[in-house]
Parts: structure tokens; C-alpha cells; sequence
């Protein structure tokens, strides 16, 4: 059943319980919808407290009058037939209004949080953690992500860093993981988010992502061992590299395919606790298989795989690309 279903459902039990006697068999009826889903005890509990809200309202004392008149025609075996009619058109009226009267409240009542939660993880440090609805996140070293769960949507702002997202499906809130840059939206798969300083990395490895480029905007669809790259200010393509390489920091290693100094510099300085600074040109000539616990020693011997060079400035170490 879609969200406007329940929504007219629920006003269609409003109104039908506002006259019901207390040994009322529809009682029972309406009892057994409620507890069929949580969503219908939701939707229920929203329009009588609006519909409360309004009550004072001049511009609604017709709908009680006809409400009033509605019972007193209940009472009218004689007038059966006309009774059936305008009983039938006040819940249509009723309902027409409620959504007349209430849109603006019912996006409001959409848009309110139901749960948030900040989370942001030092130098060196990976953590796991299973969100309110079973969907697991893994959250990258040196990495910061907010959570807000509402009643249509499950949302993640990654800050900075990377994470992997195993989601569980709910047809009725996507999960959507946003950076500031690119917004990913998916029902249920496991997949990569990375936010580097140059680009952001998405990468499936099974299920199905939607994956929009805010400016200029395009949308473009990911499936199972798919790998896209949203640059600033560039449409997101799809790139040829192994989904599996984005999964790896879960069992300390780093892989890099044709990295620039700004990528190496990004993901090291999520492992180190001095900053390392990249400059120069963002030349992709850098590729290695590390573990990170070796991070240290890979970066004081980069010059020996690739044209760069390593200063140190105070507290900072700059990554320099000499091409």
C-alpha cells in the first residue's frame, strides 16, 4: 500500500470512529488495521492530532456540522438511501480537506528527524556500527559521517573520509548517502563511498545504486563490481577499476590504481597523524598494494616508483608531484 493509501485510509478510520458506539463491532475492524502495520498507527495518530489541531479553526466548524448531521441521519431508517449517499460524499469531502488543510503540516511532520546520530572516527581507527533499521556501516580512519533517519528516507552525510554501507531493503525509505558533491541512492546493496579532496569514488559490489552529480547534474546507474568517479563541477562517469579494491581497509590494506599525489596524500593522512600536504599536478601514475601499518615506510619510498618528492615544513610533510 502507498503512502497516500494509508493517508486516505487513516482519514477514512478518522471520521468512521469519530461516530462509532463503544460496543461497536467496526471497532474491532479498525483495531486489527491498526496494528497491521506500525506505518497505519503513524499515519492514524498524525491526522487526529491534526485534525485536533484544526478543530478551532472557523473556517472547519462546516465539517463538524456535517459530521453532526451524518449521525443524525445513521439514526433515519427512513432516509437509508440518502443517508448511504451523503455518508459516502462527507468522507470524501473530509478527506479532500484534510489534504487541503494539512499538506503543508503532513511535510512538515515527514521532514522531522526520528533518530540522529554524528559519528567521526581519529587517525588510524576503523569502526563498525549497525544502524536502527540493520543496515552496517564501516567507517574509515579519519573519516566523519552524520545519520538522520525520517519516516521516507534514511540519510547519510559523509563530511569527509570513506565508508562502506551494507544496506537493508525498505521500498518505503531509500537509503541515500550524500556528500557535498554527489548524492547516492540505493533500496539495498553494499557499497563503497569515498570523499578524496579531488574526486568522489562510488563502488558496488553487488546490488544496484543510483548515483547523481549535483553540478552539473546527471544521474547514472551502478550494478554489481561497478566503480564511478564524481570530480567538482563534472558529470560522474563510470571508470574501469575493481569494485573489490574500495573494501580493503577493512582488513588493512590500501590498494592505489592509478592514483594521483592528492588521492595518496588523502587516503595516507587517514593512517598518520602529522598532515601530508599534496602539490603539483594531479598526475595518475601512482599504483601500489600496501598494508597500512607500512604506510609510513611506502610514503618515504614513493620517490622510487613515481616522480614525486617528499618535504617536510614544521609539522607538515608535502607531497610534491615533479611531472
Amino acid at each position: 500500500m502507498t503512502a497516500q493509501n494509508i493517508s486516505e485510509s487513516a482519514a477514512r478510520w478518522y471520521i468512521r470512529m469519530r461516530s462509532a458506539e463503544p460496543d461497536d463491532l467496526i471497532r474491532s475492524q479498525f483495531e486489527a488495521w491498526v496494528m497491521s502495520n506500525p506505518k497505519h498507527r503513524e499515519e492514524y495518530a498524525s491526522i487526529a492530532e491534526t485534525m485536533q489541531d484544526l478543530s478551532a479553526n472557523d473556517k472547519l466548524k462546516a465539517i463538524a456540522d456535517a459530521l453532526e448531521q451524518e449521525r443524525f441521519l445513521s439514526r433515519e431508517s427512513r432516509k437509508h438511501k440518502l443517508m448511504k449517499t451523503a455518508v459516502s460524499l462527507g468522507v470524501f469531502i473530509v478527506v479532500g480537506l484534510v489534504s487541503l488543510f494539512t499538506v503543508n503540516q503532513y511535510e512538515q511532520w515527514q521532514s522531522q528527524p526520528l533518530l540522529q546520530i554524528a559519528k567521526s572516527n581519529p587517525v588510524g581507527q576503523i569502526s563498525k556500527q549497525t544502524l536502527e533499521d540493520g543496515s552496517q556501516v564501516t567507517l574509515s580512519a579519519k573519516s566523519e559521517m552524520q545519520v538522520t533517519y525520517y519516516r521516507n528516507q534514511r540519510h547519510i552525510l559523509l563530511k569527509h573520509g570513506e565508508a562502506i554501507f551494507e544496506v537493508v531493503k525498505d521500498v518505503d525509505r531509500p537509503f541515500v548517502v550524500e556528500t557535498d558533491t554527489t548524492k547516492v541512492t540505493v533500496l539495498g546493496t553494499k557499497f563503497a563511498v569515498n570523499k578524496l579532496s579531488k574526486l568522489v569514488r562510488v563502488s558496488v559490489e553487488h546490488g544496484r545504486v543510483q548515483v547523481e552529480s549535483k553540478s552539473p547534474q546527471n544521474t547514472i546507474i551502478l550494478t554489481n563490481g561497478q566503480v564511478a568517479e564524481i570530480a567538482p563541477n563534472k558529470a560522474s562517469v563510470t571508470v574501469k577499476r575493481n569494485a573489490s579494491d574500495a573494501f580493503v581497509f577493512q582488513q588493512g590494506k590500501l590498494i592505489f590504481v592509478g592514483a594521483d599525489v592528492y588521492e595518496v596524500a588523502d587516503t595516507l593522512s587517514r593512517y598518520r597523524s602529522k598532515p601530508l600536504i599534496a602539490q603539483g599536478k594531479a598526475n595518475r601514475n601512482i599504483s601500489a598494494v600496501i598494508n597500512t601499518k607500512d604506510s609510513e615506510q611506502f610514503l618515504q619510498g614513493l620517490s622510487n616508483i613515481a616522480p614525486v618528492k617528499l618535504e617536510q615544513h614544521g609539522l607538515e610533510t608535502i607531497l610534491i608531484s615533479n611531472d
